[in-house]
């Protein structure tokens, strides 16, 4: 009886009605696209980067992440990768090995990263066809690199082209070897591109004198899980001789970037809700001073001072919740169309792609069509409505009814 009360009470002031749900509906849609182009672009870019190599978990002896050196490696055996892939949330487990050393190719000499690689169980996660700029990725041979675009601009280098490689190896060993390049890829990531040599890990191993030892594992998670609840997951799974760090560890000048952008975003998000909040506390005093005859009135009838704050309650949620439905009601359709046909910058403006690359950013924005979006900005609409509400009711419960119904 309440609901239909309150139902019928948000109609017979239309202008009033309209107005309320037109505020609400147009600041949440507005909240809606905006932070669903950001969440968006935010994926895409964590997706091209994370996905593009680096992985969003990483394992790795204790001591080595403060000092990324050969010698704090550690040695994987199958009991090790059986556990890890039995966690729930763990789709792929790589081996890899990391090692820096010179390159030298016609009378240049560059600092490299060396990637070695089990290139069949790579493809699990990363799509290097699509990377690929020339060549392929089959070690057919054991003195056989990939080298990044960047390289091969600095030595100017081809397929079949010789490059020498000498550093450090384990434990002080010496590390020297000719290798033919059979391929070029391009990682979406310009330091990976400038730095990054890839080659078989057997035959890194070789290279650096060890056949055991892998500097780190790349956790592959399952789509739906959260990178940093399955680390914490990883973490009490393992012993502490081993240290486990999601890609915002591994990669926090992404994640301040994401970081500083997004709270520019949640400015604006706060401004639209400053709007909706003035606009709905300007209607519910008109409302509730506009009324004032009206409650004095139902009060001496004897109606519950409790059943005409329900009422009042449920009509200040009932225009809260038409504007939050029209909102992401007609948002949905955009998000899902951009979502499937992602906004290219690059047809956009000249050199808009190039310019994005050298930051390691895909031109591709698509839209967040995740259902967090509209339901924490509409959830936080209920809460204001709520709040909003305790103005009339406190009002209610200190009307002098007599003095009310008079003219």
């Amino acid at each position: 009886m309440i609901i239909k009360i309150a139902w019928r009470n948000i109609f017979r002031n239309k202008k009033r009605t309209l107005i309320t749900i037109g505020s609400i509906f147009i600041a949440l849609f507005l909240i809606i696209l905006m932070r669903g182009m950001q969440f968006g672009f935010y994926e895409n870019l964590i997706k091209t980067v994370v996905e593009s190599y680096s992985g969003y978990i990483e394992i790795h002896d204790k001591d080595y992440w403060e000092n990324q050196s050969l010698n704090n490696s550690m040695i994987v055996d199958k009991q090790l990768l059986n556990e890890i892939n039995e966690i729930k949330g763990v789709e792929n487990v790589l081996e890899r090995i990391k090692a820096f050393s010179l390159a030298s190719s016609n009378d240049k000499i560059k600092g490299i990263l060396i990637n070695g690689v089990n290139i069949q169980d790579e493809k699990l996660i990363v799509d290097w066809n699509k990377r690929m700029v020339s060549g392929s990725l089959n070690f057919n041979g054991s003195n056989q690199v990939v080298i990044g675009k960047g390289i091969s601009k600095y030595f100017n280098l081809n397929l079949k082209d010789t490059l020498v490689l000498f550093g450090q190896g384990y434990q002080g060993m010496m590390a020297a070897g000719k290798y033919e390049i059979i391929g070029i890829v391009d990682l979406k990531n310009p330091k990976l591109n400038d730095l990054g040599v890839f080659m078989d890990i057997d035959v890194t191993r070789r290279y650096i004198s060890s056949d055991r030892i892998v500097t780190h594992l790349v956790i592959d998670k399952e789509e739906n899980y959260d990178a940093e609840k399955l680390a914490s997951k990883i973490r009490k799974n393992l012993s502490n001789d081993f240290e486990v760090l999601s890609w915002k560890k591994t990669l926090p000048d992404l994640d301040q970037t994401i970081t500083a952008d997004s709270a520019g975003g949640l400015i604006m998000v706060y401004v639209l809700y400053i709007v909706v909040c003035f606009g709905m506390f300007g209607t519910v005093i008109m409302m509730t001073e506009e009324r004032r005859y009206e409650f004095g009135v139902l009060i001496s009838l004897g109606m519950s001072r409790l059943k005409l704050s329900s009422v009042v309650l449920f009509e200040i949620l009932i225009l809260s919740l038409l504007g939050v439905l029209l909102a992401i009601i007609f948002t949905r359709p955009i998000l899902m169309y951009f979502n499937n046909n992602p906004i290219d910058m690059s047809k956009l403006a000249d050199g808009m792609s190039d310019a994005l690359a050298k930051f390691g950013f895909d031109p591709i924005f698509p839209f967040s069509i995740s259902w967090d979006i509209p339901l924490t900005h509409g959830l936080f609409i209920f809460i204001v409505s709520i709040l909003m509400s305790l103005y009339p009711i406190i009002k209610i419960y200190k009307l002098n009814s007599v003095k009310s119904m008079k003219l």
